[in-house]
């Protein structure tokens, strides 16, 4: 907006401002007294141009924009610990709460006796590098006849604190339905302010006058596991009889749900560079179709009522990839074309062939 208020400019524009017949040559008593005013007005419209940038949500930096959200009542997600579920042998070990044990860098503390040798432990740090179930369980502490533990499942997916462009997109999303009073909106905003919850849909009159349905999915876009849908199910409704215990109006019976997996099986026919086969490629497809059907579920779940997984995206996927030199059919499920999946369900990887 102050682009054209330059120190030369407005120097300029104060010179000719000076009446008589003076000398205004760079070095002259005129000159020596206005620049160092001109080059102070030049910073001032520069930090001005910096202001106005800050007073708008879809320019401001984080900081501000923390700021503008929350006078919408819109905050930012802290990053939650990761949960995981592990496996000890034997089965009837007894391991106190809190003691603690290490996977790759990250420490972890158990927290639960799920019986049959199972227990969850904490990460001591919120954030994705949590997740990790894949390098070895080591006790940090010894444990009494304790012989072998694994991870073997994540119960809740850590996450990082909540980034910008994400904070960004959820305070303009709050302008375009208004949430009051236990509209749809409204339980979409509730559900979604709980840092374990990604995505929300929500259905009303579902079982009859009264009744409300919530499918939520995790942060990671994966189904909910059950504790995550007991904390939303205690914050909306804990005594699912209507009464107005949670924060779900009086009169609201809530029902807390999660989508089934569907697992999506993908046949590919392909012609290889030189030196390539199915196995060289397999891997890494796999890893890229999980990718795809996540961008499906983030970008599709929530705002439709079906979402589409793509042949054409597949063999796109495929040519891009290293030693692919031409895709000669795609088959999801078995057909041709496109595969529709009700939001009753989310894709993950199935079988796949080449």
């Amino acid at each position: 907006m102050f682009e054209e208020m330059t120190f030369e400019n407005i120097l300029s524009q104060m010179l000719e401002n000076v009446q008589g017949d003076v000398d205004k040559r760079e070095g002259s008593i005129i000159y020596d007294a206005l620049a160092p005013v001109a080059m102070e007005s030049a910073q001032m419209y520069a930090d001005m141009d910096i202001l106005l940038q800050e007073c708008f949500a879809d320019s401001a930096s984080y900081y501000y924009l923390i700021k503008r959200a929350a006078e919408r009542g819109i905050f930012v997600k802290e990053g939650i610990p990761a949960v995981v579920k592990v496996k000890c042998t034997p089965s009837n070990v007894s391991i106190p709460e809190a003691t603690e044990f290490s996977i790759g860098e990250m420490t972890y503390s158990i927290t639960e006796n799920l019986g049959d040798g199972f227990y969850s432990m904490t990460c001591s740090e919120s954030g994705e590098n949590g997740n990790n179930i894949n390098d070895d369980v080591i006790p940090i502490e010894y444990v009494e006849d304790l012989e072998e533990i694994e991870a073997v499942e994540v119960i809740v997916y850590g996450t990082e604190d909540e980034d910008e462009e994400s904070l960004r997109e959820r305070y303009f999303e709050s302008f375009k339905e208004a949430a009051f009073g236990g509209n749809k909106a409204d339980y979409k905003e509730k559900a979604k302010d709980i840092e374990k919850v990604g995505a929300c849909k929500v259905y009303p009159v579902w079982n009859g006058g009264g009744t409300v349905k919530l499918a939520i999915l995790d942060s990671q876009y994966n189904e909910a596991s059950s504790e995550i849908i007991d904390e939303v199910q205690n914050t909306f409704d804990p005594t699912k009889d209507g009464t107005g215990v949670g924060i779900a109006p009086i009169g609201h019976i809530v029902t807390v749900s999660t989508p089934k997996v569907k697992r999506i099986n993908v046949d590919v026919q392909i012609e290889y560079m030189e030196n390539y086969i199915w196995d060289d490629i397999k891997e890494t497809f796999a890893e890229n179709f999980a990718e795809y059907l996540k961008n499906v579920i983030k970008n599709e779940w929530e705002a439709k009522d079906t979402m589409t997984v793509r042949s054409g995206q597949i063999e796109s996927m495929l040519l891009d990839m290293e030693g692919v030199d031409n895709v000669l059919s795609v088959k999801i499920d078995g057909k041709k074309g496109n595969c529709i999946i009700d939001c009753d369900y989310i894709p993950k990887v199935g079988d796949i062939s080449g």
